[in-house]
């Protein structure tokens, strides 16, 4: 099983975050779409609380899926961002019968070619130095890459939750994600995308050029797929402009 928080009562949904995040990383979504939703935010392998094994895509799928046979949830909508976009894919893929809607943020099904073999070795090389030299050095790294820019209009406040929450993590999960879950671990999984029956919104930043790509891309395969472009928005949508994002989601999602 995941460690995980349950909030309001109604209709499933299940939340998962992105790399260096955990479940609380949604706590503006599940404020701003209100009730008749009962939320699932899961800490995925590595992060929050939930131990550092178990971090590759089966795993994770199988302690998704434990998780729900635990809580009674024989069916659930999912929401995914970046890191769990991927293993919300994954999870409609594996057990399209036990998801009814899917969401993502920031997702695709993974690198391919040359591509996977450079992010690959990249990401290896990064998990070591992350274990060697600290989460405070990967914290400072990491938030200086320019696909974070959108973050800072927010404002510092806001910045430093989001420095809080990434230095709260561990080193050694962040190194098992890193090399068990990064978006190069997997094999790419583009032709099983047909297998989702749920019915789907992909959304993506309109400023994150690379993952709009991705979400079309997506959505010629996924039968019952649209795109969603969240306008002056990067990569992390969903914190950047969590109302234009909700507004998304709420249309989306079913109620009980």
């Amino acid at each position: 099983m995941l460690a995980y928080r349950s909030l309001g009562q109604g209709a499933p949904v299940t939340l998962l975050h992105g790399f260096t995040q955990r479940g609380s990383a949604w706590d503006e979504q599940i404020d701003l779409l209100g009730p008749g939703f009962a939320f699932l935010a899961v800490d995925l392998p590595g992060h929050g609380d939930s131990p550092d094994a178990g971090a590759t895509m089966p795993e994770a799928t199988a302690g998704l899926v434990a998780t729900w046979d635990a809580l009674g949830i024989e069916r659930s909508q999912v929401v995914g961002y970046s890191l769990g976009a991927r293993l919300a894919l994954w999870v409609a893929c594996q057990h399209p019968q036990r998801v009814t809607t899917l969401a993502t943020i920031g997702g695709h099904a993974g690198y391919e070619g040359a591509a996977r073999t450079s992010r690959l070795a990249s990401d290896r090389a990064l998990a070591d130095r992350i274990e060697r030299q600290g989460v405070v050095w990967f914290e400072t790294y990491w938030s200086s890459l320019p696909m974070w820019a959108g973050l800072n209009r927010r404002g510092p406040e806001f910045a430093r939750r989001v420095q809080d929450m990434r230095r709260a993590n561990r080193a050694s999960g962040l190194a098992a994600s890193l090399r068990g879950m990064g978006g190069a671990a997997t094999e790419p999984f583009w032709d099983r995308l047909s297998a989702i029956t749920a019915k789907t919104v992909l959304l993506a930043g309109a400023e994150d050029s690379p993952y709009v790509e991705h979400a079309r891309r997506m959505a010629r395969t996924i039968p019952a797929a649209r795109v969603a472009v969240v306008p002056r928005a990067g990569h992390a949508a969903h914190l950047e402009l969590p109302s234009a994002v909700a507004d998304v989601l709420r249309a989306h999602l079913e109620r009980d």
